[in-house]
């Protein structure tokens, strides 16, 4: 019987069987129309696309939770046949993640869908955070092979940013953070000031989240960059070393685009250039100060001070010893570092902030690992125990595992 991990996340699905790490794949989560011939995409299907200006996506998820499940469907349908994974859901054990503090009706219908619709061998569902937390000890211990007591997970993830403490495996429900920035927000904030500033790009959001994921950082002094690039309007123009130049698609030699100069013998255009430069950091900002572009909450080193806040004091230090940041914007070059600073400057404990090599996989992973574990075959439901318990039941044994 083989172990299905799926990662379901609101942006892309990371999957892959636990036995063999050489299947997974990463799947976009949306169905994908294209702007000028109208044709829909499926999943990783807008890969064989050239059309790829003015896409408009369709997302399974609505602020954070599962609600469209005709687009769901849809792409599960594209993973789990043959072209991707080619799963037999009856021979196969599922290992799906979900959000924080799911809704009930939401964890009905997914356990309906899982059993009844695909009936697979058997189910385990958790939240992201709960996988992350299961591979802590590697990241923060080594080769030691000690558990850590107490964890704080902070998931950038697309939608949210969550804060997650953990105390002996057990999530702490009343530390649980969440700030309303994440990275189609980003995304968004980027798209609009280009568009304000530079090239009209409020259509564009395939290219302008790689332009996010290969320009963008933060900040370790927010003050010190922007006095470093008043007056900069790209490299060339401004000759200043935070300002670059984008080199937009022409979708036959470029799908993404790319940085001007980091490939040999590229010829430009003045219209192929987007310049950029105080955008690169000011955009990521928004994670710690999301008051600026009008979200009056606190920032992700606030949320993390407030979470460790909420628990008993005996964790505090722990916790803040045990930071892990995990998930998309976790992949922005600075944000570790400033996120350990950020939060030191607030507590007298000694804070330390890890991040794996790979944020974005690294729950998918750590399901892999877990699924071979005997603690695994005690979080799993299979087909005959759902039947037999019923759902609500099920949704009660899946929650004390959170």
């Amino acid at each position: 019987m083989r172990t299905l991990v799926l990662d379901n996340g609101s942006f892309a699905i990371k999957c892959g069987y636990a036995e063999d790490e050489t299947s997974a794949r990463t799947i976009p989560n949306s169905v994908t129309r294209t702007k000028r011939t109208k044709r829909m995409y499926v999943g990783d299907l807008i890969d064989s696309s050239t059309d790829l200006s003015g896409l408009y996506y369709r997302s399974p998820f609505e602020r954070g939770y599962l609600v469209h499940w005709d687009v769901q469907l849809a792409v599960w349908d594209r993973v789990f046949s043959s072209d991707v994974l080619g799963c037999t859901p009856n021979e196969t054990d599922l290992m799906l993640t979900e959000p924080i503090f799911n809704l009930h009706q939401i964890q009905r219908n997914m356990d309906e869908i899982v059993f009844e619709e695909y009936g697979f061998a058997s189910l385990v569902r958790a939240p992201t955070a709960r996988l992350v937390e299961a591979g802590a000890r590697d990241l923060i211990y080594g080769d030691e092979g000690r558990d850590p007591e107490c964890v704080l997970v902070v998931d950038a993830g697309h939608a949210f940013t969550h804060v997650v403490p953990y105390h002996m495996g057990r999530q702490i429900a009343s530390g649980v953070r969440r700030v309303d920035v994440g990275g189609r927000l980003l995304t968004n904030y980027l798209k609009e000031t280009v568009s304000f500033r530079y090239w009209d790009m409020m259509d564009e959001t395939f290219i302008m989240s790689a332009v996010k994921e290969k320009c963008c950082f933060v900040s370790q002094d927010f003050k010190r960059d922007i006095e470093a690039t008043r007056g900069c309007v790209g490299r060339r123009r401004g000759g200043n070393p935070l300002g670059l130049e984008y080199v937009l698609p022409d979708f036959s030699t470029s799908r993404q685009g790319f940085i001007q100069g980091s490939q040999p013998d590229d010829i430009v255009t003045d219209s192929q250039l987007l310049p950029l430069c105080n955008e690169r950091f000011a955009i990521p900002e928004a994670l710690f100060h999301p008051s600026d572009i009008g979200i009056e909450q606190a920032g992700i080193h606030q949320a993390v001070v407030r979470a460790v806040a909420a628990c008993p004091a005996e964790m505090h230090a722990v916790l803040l010893a045990n930071i892990i940041v995990v998930g998309g914007s976790a992949c922005l070059p600075g944000l570790r570092q400033r996120l350990q600073s950020e939060v030191q400057a607030q507590v007298s404990h000694r804070v330390r902030v890890f991040a794996p090599q790979d944020p974005v996989h690294w729950a998918w992973q750590n399901g892999c690992a877990l699924a071979t574990q005997s603690r695994a075959r005690s979080w799993q439901v299979s087909k005959a125990q759902y039947e037999e318990m019923g759902a609500h039941r099920t949704i009660v044994h899946f929650g004390s595992i959170s």
